[in-house]
């Protein structure tokens, strides 16, 4: 039977969870299928203990949903660091993270795995097996606390360089305290500045975000990850769950560049995918694993043809599997004396699309891009303008003029879909 514990040991087990219930916030327990309802409940109050008084509940015809609410000119950091805090620890896990780091500042020479746990042993009465502080010494130097080299046959660890320090007393760290303050909200993996201001009895108290995308730290940990795939020039192995069909899959490919939507602050992994020879977009938080292969030889190809290929995307998109270019031509009606900020957008927003003075009063915008579909919401931004418009993409045209034709029925025409003067008539009787 599940029992309910505050810290977990796998972050990812709670990841989708909080993303599916607490985030949307629109599941309720009978959606949980994963586990028993009993499971469910563990879960929640688990969640519930990290996030106290930003959890909400409400009721829909389904039952009781629950979900987070924040105020972004109330809080003073981002409430889901806490879930990264909540990582379980056991006895010994405490117990040797601090005779390792006690060791080590007698012993700046170096010490073995057997040697640490002689000197626990002896120093501190308590005995270890020696594969559990091989582990943890292994742990450290992965986290960059240690490192280690070879000496004769036995591998040799020691602090690394500028660790166990004293800092110095130069007043700069006020000042970088300040910096850690807006960085911890406003770069990735806000939770290492956060645990930073924790240590020094810290919090933010200057910056406020109008645009506070906070959701996006529970992929961290996948960014991480993909970072370091990008950094070597690896290839790279994910498991990928379908964001509406929900069904798993597997993909490989080779990282090159990391997308973050300004409009909703979603982040995607830009890869090649060598089996099908085109670039794709994945959402991080699809991403449930990512596994981290060999070497690319040509990855400098791969970043030249990709920076040649950015110039055709509206958004993130690459098309379709033939990658064609699809053409839009758009000619807009624009008052120049009274409304010249829009010419300006059409330039400063076009993503390179050329723009036309054809005559007075009469532009016209054209462009090729990958998928034409993604600027739609762009382009009904210039309703009221708009005299034509025309593309090699008919779908993504119809699209558009099928939704200004029912805006015209609705508001301009006889045959709108509103009530018709019988009925109003009848409504009035």
């Amino acid at each position: 039977m599940s029992e309910f514990q505050e810290l977990i040991k796998n972050f990812d087990k709670i990841r989708d969870y909080m993303r599916q219930f607490y985030v949307y916030g629109f599941k309720v327990r009978s959606d949980f299928d994963a586990k028993s309802a009993r499971t469910y409940d563990n879960e929640r109050r688990r969640v519930e203990s990290w996030l106290g008084e930003y959890t909400k509940a409400g009721y829909t015809g389904k039952g009781k949903h629950v979900y987070i609410s924040v105020d972004g000119k109330s809080v003073a950091g981002n409430p889901l660091f806490a879930a990264w805090k909540s990582k379980s620890f056991t006895d010994n896990d405490l117990l040797l993270h601090f005779f390792i780091l006690d060791l080590f500042m007698e012993h700046r020479e170096g010490l073995s795995a057997g040697e640490v746990c002689d000197e626990i042993s002896e120093v501190y009465g308590c005995v270890f097996d020696s594969q559990t502080v091989r582990l943890k010494l292994r742990e450290y130097e992965k986290l960059g606390l240690l490192v280690s080299e070879k000496k004769g046959k036995a591998l040799v660890y020691s602090t690394a360089d500028g660790f166990l320090e004293g800092p110095e007393d130069s007043g700069i760290r006020e000042r970088l305290l300040d910096a850690v303050k807006f960085f911890q909200e406003a770069a990735p993996f806000g939770f290492v500045g956060s645990t930073l201001l924790d240590q020094a009895g810290e919090e933010n108290c200057y910056f406020q975000w109008k645009h506070h995308f906070i959701v996006h730290t529970l992929e961290d940990g996948v960014l991480a990850e993909a970072l370091s795939g990008i950094r070597e020039r690896r290839r790279i192995c994910m498991e990928v769950k379908g964001s509406r069909s929900g069904r798993m899959s597997s993909l490989e490919g080779v990282p090159l560049k990391i997308f973050v939507s300004t409009r909703t602050g979603r982040r995607y992994l830009c890869v090649y995918q060598e089996m099908g020879r085109r670039f794709n977009n994945v959402r991080l938080d699809c991403i449930v694993k990512l596994r981290l292969l060999e070497a690319c030889p040509y990855y400098e190809e791969l970043t030249e043809k990709l920076a040649r290929n950015l110039a055709h995307c509206w958004g993130v998109s690459f098309g379709g599997s033939n990658s064609r270019l699809e053409e839009v031509v758009i000619k807009l009606w624009i008052d120049e004396k009274k409304e010249p900020y829009i010419i300006n957008r059409l330039t400063r927003e076009g993503r390179g699309g050329e723009v036309l003075r054809i005559r007075e009063n009469e532009y016209l915008y054209s462009g090729a891009f990958f998928d034409t579909n993604e600027m739609l919401s762009w382009v009904k931004t210039f309703t009221g303008r708009i005299l034509d418009i025309q593309g090699s993409s008919q779908a993504s045209i119809d699209k558009i003029t099928v939704d200004w034709e029912r805006m015209y029925r609705m508001y301009c025409s006889g045959d709108g879909l509103g009530p018709s003067e019988e009925e109003e008539k009848d409504e009035d009787c």
